[in-house]
């Protein structure tokens, strides 16, 4: 009886050791234009014990030629708590340009700096969003070799199609980068939600083990409407979710696709009779996918998962503990 109990107790350890998991620090991006946060927000930052934000900082686009920072985010309250990392998000038409990367990185590099005084924020890491090209690669790599000049401690966003040709695009000269792991099909009038696809996302992810530089990841809790006329999509309407389709201005078609009862003016957008909205979103299910495929096919546990983005309409769409399920490797 004793060697019987004692093997019973063996199975349960052997059982428990199996399905152990670690915990993954938790961030969010927030991408605003001006930084503040609501109680919920809050609430939902402290029961997940995110200590870091990811706060883009302005984009970089052209205007004449030339290479401005567009749209600056606006503090209204201090980040106060939180290890702040600044984004800046460059638009790709920058690098096919020939400027001269010592200038501009400089010219960043001091935008960055009056905004971190503004707020009297210290920053140890900062983030730079792009899509390269093969085009603009050249350019885009001997920037922020002259940026880490200015502030060693650089880390890049990596897109699904950079991992699986490295020997093409190339592998940004970074601390570190982010496995940016959405937006991956093409929006359309369609069925495809263009945010997540697993058949899309199982033609990359494999090539994952073989990418040469650490990878923090970052998932999508984001949603958007497609508005559609004539079954040609004419725009996206930011935010959107099922639940804002109310009965009366709107038909439901299927679980996500609803056709307009009669011509309407919602969220600022003229809607005509007949138009569709189909809702892309990604569900609580879909994030533990994706961390599974994820994990299936790295070779290192990451350090973070960033959720995209922060937002508390985003944050309500899950419960709590869906945060912290996909959050565990």
């Amino acid at each position: 009886m004793k060697k019987i109990w004692l093997l019973m107790l063996l199975v349960t350890l052997l059982a428990a050791c199996s399905t152990k998991t670690e915990k993954i620090n938790t961030a969010f991006y927030f991408w605003r234009t001006t930084f503040s946060l609501t109680e919920t927000e809050q609430q939902y930052l402290k029961n997940l014990e995110v200590k870091k934000l990811y706060i883009r900082y302005f984009d970089v686009g052209l205007q004449n030629n030339e290479a401005i920072p567009v749209a600056p985010i606006v503090f209204n309250v201090k980040p106060l708590g939180y290890s702040v990392v600044p984004v800046v998000y460059i638009k790709n038409e920058v690098f096919l340009q020939n400027e001269a990367a010592d200038s501009l990185a400089v010219k960043v590099y001091s935008y960055i700096q009056q905004i971190n005084k503004s707020v009297n924020v210290s920053v140890n890491e900062i983030q730079f969003d792009c899509d390269w090209s093969l085009k603009s690669k050249q350019n885009y790599f001997q920037f922020l070799e002259e940026f880490k000049k200015l502030h060693p401690n650089l880390s890049a966003t990596i897109r699904l199609h950079q991992i699986k040709y490295p020997d093409k695009t190339g592998i940004p000269d970074v601390d570190k980068g982010v496995l940016m792991y959405y937006n991956m099909g093409v929006i359309n009038a369609g069925e495809d939600n263009s945010i997540y696809s697993q058949k899309i996302a199982r033609n990359y992810i494999n090539s994952l083990k073989n990418y040469n530089l650490p990878l923090n990841i970052a998932l999508p809790v984001f949603s958007w409407g497609v508005h559609i006329r004539n079954n040609q999509v004419t725009n996206l309407i930011g935010g959107l979710r099922v639940n804002d389709l109310t009965e009366g201005q709107f038909e439901k078609i299927t679980e996500n696709r609803f056709k307009v009862v009669k011509d309407v003016v919602f969220k600022g957008r003229y809607l005509a009779k007949d138009d569709e909205i189909k809702i892309e979103a990604v569900s609580a299910e879909q994030l533990k996918e994706m961390m599974h495929d994820i994990k299936k096919n790295s070779k290192h546990k990451p350090n973070e998962i960033i959720f995209y983005d922060l937002n508390e309409n985003n944050l309500k769409a899950y419960e709590k503990e869906d945060f912290k399920t996909v959050s565990r490797w």
